[in-house]
């Protein structure tokens, strides 16, 4: 008889002595009593598609097994392999899981990923039966492994670019290789659909590469599209890898700045007329009693340069009025409300005229607001919102404690209300600062104002970035600061005003 069986039933005998003698919680807590591993799928048949590479493709359970009485942790592994296969899974696509972790589910575009990366289907669009095994492992007894295996079907898809370019001498950049539009995701969580805003000139030509490289794969007007565009329209689109398809370039009716969306899943391209490509004003400020009238710079969204942005803590003025200026110091020229003495919730613009203001009343103050400006021509709004302070500021990047790992392990100390200070060693690499730890790093962050920016003693501006509200468009936006001299350093970091203070120490 196996080791495993004789123990099983000792522990069986030992358990009903025990429960007789009413033996102690403790104990029976660390009894995960003699559960079978099972482990089941969702789904037996599974065709993955990339329009829903973010949605759920196949959940994998399995039951807790057994310690066989002994009191030690499990831990889990699983893994997957094609059936009938005995390859051993590559170790850095195990996944491994503790006692209180007993399922996992794979995105579209993780199980399609993982199953080519393993080798499980080096050719996409084929159909494989996959089996997936859960070990269940005893921690210090080996013997005592169990594990447990179920098989599914899978067609796998072959995933488009990851990145896309512009180029024609339509462009601003020309037939430049090194002067290629890039065209940014429209959201990083599911690829294929891109869009760019460019100035494009009538009677010239441009299409899309996969790279920056005229010898990457193209992208240009099917046979059965249209190659003039005109405003709102939409087109087929086709993959150019070689001479058989022929290089059909697009085209505009009038020169203007146009909203291009690609979409490589359903082969679509649709262009929107859009905005001038620059704002009136490259710099804003903000003026009021809150200022004792002097203007105060705002900043340039980082996504719309037509937007402008302003954050403070508004401590009660006499009037509590403000307005917006455009240059500094001047009273010419500026962004005003719509009606004398509006309250801060009406979004109406105007520039220039009758000299009318907001109005924060007194019980309005004693808390921070964020302000967004924009002033996009017959699109002019102001929006200004309370702002809640986030209630834990960490570090995150390589050259912090915590690395690339969310959550983090570096957290800010609280200071006061709006501000979080940290003191510690940095070495060499990249840093940015999440507020609330969101695992699908789609959630609220504070940034440099460029990506790539010396982090050294000073005071910075930095940009509240809530990836949270697609209405910001700051999906791909990850602006970082790079510490390029290691050492112990005080980091004191204002949620409200947008200031960062860096010491070293």
């Amino acid at each position: 008889m196996r080791v495993q069986n004789i123990f099983f039933y000792l522990s069986v005998l030992l358990c009903c002595v025990f429960t007789l003698s009413s033996c102690s919680e403790d104990l029976t807590e660390t009894n995960k009593g003699y559960d079978v591993l099972t482990l089941t799928a969702d789904k037996e048949v599974i065709n993955l598609n990339e329009n829903d590479a973010a949605l759920t493709a196949l959940t994998l359970k399995w039951t807790s097994g057994t310690n066989y009485g002994t009191g030690a942790r499990l831990n889990y592994k699983l893994e997957l392999r094609e059936k009938g296969s005995t390859e051993p899974t590559e170790p850095l696509l195990n996944k491994r899981f503790n006692d209180q972790e007993l399922s996992y589910a794979f995105t579209v575009r993780e199980l399609n990923d993982y199953l080519h990366a393993a080798g499980i289907s080096l050719t996409y669009g084929e159909t494989v039966e996959v089996e997936a095994t859960v070990i269940a492992e005893v921690v210090g007894y080996e013997d005592y492994e169990q594990n447990s295996s179920v098989s599914f079907k899978v067609t796998t898809y072959e995933p488009v670019s990851e990145t896309l370019y512009i180029c024609g001498d339509a462009t601003e950049g020309g037939w430049n290789v090194e002067q290629m539009g890039v065209c940014s995701l429209v959201d990083n969580q599911q690829p294929g659909i891109f869009n760019i805003t460019a100035t494009l000139t009538e009677g010239k030509d441009f299409k899309f590469f996969t790279q920056m490289d005229f010898s990457s794969i193209a992208y240009v007007c099917a046979p059965d599209g249209e190659q003039i565009l005109s405003d709102g329209m939409t087109t087929n689109i086709i993959q150019k890898v070689d001479d058989t398809v022929d290089d059909l370039k697009f085209q505009v009716t009038e020169t203007g700045t146009y909203k291009l969306t690609i979409d490589l899943l359903n082969n679509t391209l649709n262009i929107v007329k859009s905005t001038p490509a620059a704002p009136a004003f490259n710099t804003l400020y903000f003026v009021g009693s809150f200022t004792n009238w002097t203007s105060k710079p705002m900043k340039q969204d980082p996504v719309n340069p037509f937007v402008f942005l302003y954050g403070d803590v508004f401590t009660w003025t006499p009037d509590g009025e403000f307005k917006f200026g455009t240059m500094d110091g001047s009273w010419d020229n500026m962004y005003m409300a719509t009606q004398d003495k509006a309250p801060y919730t009406d979004t109406n613009v105007k520039l220039g005229g009758t000299d009318q203001k907001w109005v924060l009343k007194e019980e309005e103050c004693g808390k921070a607001y964020k302000i967004r400006l924009d002033i996009t021509t017959g699109q002019e709004k102001m929006v200004m919102a309370p702002f809640e302070p986030y209630t834990e500021i960490s570090l995150l990047g390589d050259a912090t404690p915590a690395g690339w790992t969310l959550p983090s392990s570096a957290p800010m100390t609280k200071i006061d209300e709006y501000t979080y200070q940290w003191t510690g060693n940095l070495t060499a690499g990249e840093i940015k600062f999440t507020c609330d730890n969101q695992s699908d790093w789609m959630g609220a962050w504070f940034m440099a104002v460029e990506n790539g920016l010396t982090f050294e003693a000073g005071e910075y501006d930095m940009y509240w970035i809530d990836k949270t509200n697609p209405d910001y468009g700051y999906g791909s936006l990850d602006n970082k600061w790079v510490v390029t001299d290691p050492g112990n350093y005080t980091i004191t970091l204002n949620q409200a005003t947008e200031k960062l203070l860096v010491q070293k120490n």
